[in-house]
């Protein structure tokens, strides 16, 4: 037999032997069922009100409503990855807003030194977060649940429960109707901070590391990873971007209110954190799944409040989001790495 032959056969036979790789249809499902799912809400919805859902004035009102939540969302997802729990995120903002209107509006700073101010407190916030979870031992959900109580009492007594309107600067207030080429500032600011929270998280050591310690705490420590370290930071940097979002918050409503502090205002963050762990990369949190939660859950609220549903229906269905999301994200990590906790 020639040498052509042989190579031929050769050929023949190593193809036979790798077959190519067949699409698995259920894993491309899970991994892209929301996404079908939004684009199935927003043609329902076109089609039940064309002059008023499908317009441009309705999507850019969504792509100017949801930026802050997404913001939140992204706070939230930190500790999570870390296997914790902040259930301050909401006081966090609450008080970061607040804080930052109040130095511009009664204290007369620059907008600048202002959101320092305001991302400074988050950071701090954060801090004790870490502290009082990573090395006290506190379990996360109560810890953060103890701290957001005491935040929302100190918020309640600082502002007496009028919101801070007057004041604020016009660079700050006037970001909601301000747009890049025709796309909402919030969202290009939305998409900057997404960016960079995705290329810590996934693109560094401490965002390994904090996967890592999410998988597998006892193992993460055992390979050499500082664990505790690894926590604390992540609950600053949920405080920092807790931070970020209320001064965005402030920009997008044009004021800061004691009613930020609230569990109802967050839960929209909340159901998006964990429904993004539900597609995508199924079982994990992660940015892109994420940014998808939120905006399904803008889209089907913006849909159902044009049809005229009663303002509660929207509580329902945001805790109602929370309570599916969180099942069906438990079961991913169930499979994933066999353990049902969240938020240790």
């Amino acid at each position: 037999m020639s040498s052509v032959n042989q190579e031929k056969m050769t050929v023949t036979v190593a193809a036979a032997s790798h077959p190519p790789e067949r699409i698995n249809w259920a894993e491309f499902a899970e991994r892209t069922g929301l996404i079908f799912l939004l684009l199935l809400v927003i043609g329902l919805f076109c089609l039940l009100r064309p002059t008023t859902f499908a317009t441009y004035a309705n999507f850019r009102s969504i792509a100017t409503a949801q930026p802050v939540m997404a913001v939140a969302a992204l706070a939230l997802i930190v500790p999570l990855i870390g296997g914790r729990f902040d259930v301050s995120v909401g006081s966090i903002l609450g008080l970061c807003a607040i804080a930052t209107a109040s130095a511009m509006s009664h204290f007369q700073l620059p907008l600048a030194l202002a959101i320092i101010l305001g991302v400074g407190m988050g950071a701090v916030i954060g801090l004790i977060n870490g502290v009082i979870v990573a090395y006290l031992g506190v379990n996360s959900i109560i810890g953060t649940l103890g701290v957001a109580t005491i935040l929302g009492g100190l918020v309640t007594g600082y502002t007496q429960g009028i919101p801070i309107s007057s004041g604020l600067s016009p660079v700050l207030t006037d970001i909601s109707i301000q747009s890049i080429f025709g796309v909402p500032v919030l969202l290009v600011l939305m998409a900057l901070i997404a960016a960079g929270v995705w290329f810590a998280l996934t693109q560094t050591p401490y965002g390994r590391n904090l996967a890592a310690v999410g998988a597998n705490g006892e193992s993460a420590r055992l390979v050499g990873i500082r664990t505790k370290r690894v926590v604390m930071m992540s609950f600053v940097l949920s405080g920092v971007l807790a931070g970020i979002a209320g001064v965005l918050q402030i920009g997008s409503q044009g004021n800061a209110g004691p009613q930020l502090v609230g569990i109802t205002f967050i839960l929209p963050a909340l159901a998006a954190a964990f429904l993004g762990a539900t597609t995508w990369q199924p079982g994990k949190f992660s940015v892109q799944g994420t940014l998808i939660g939120i905006f399904f859950l803008g889209t089907t609220i913006s849909g159902l409040s044009l049809i005229g549903i009663q303002p509660w229906i929207t509580d329902v269905f945001n805790g109602s989001a929370v309570v599916v999301a969180i099942a069906l994200s438990a079961q991913l990590r169930r499979r994933r790495t066999g353990s049902l906790d969240i938020g240790s």
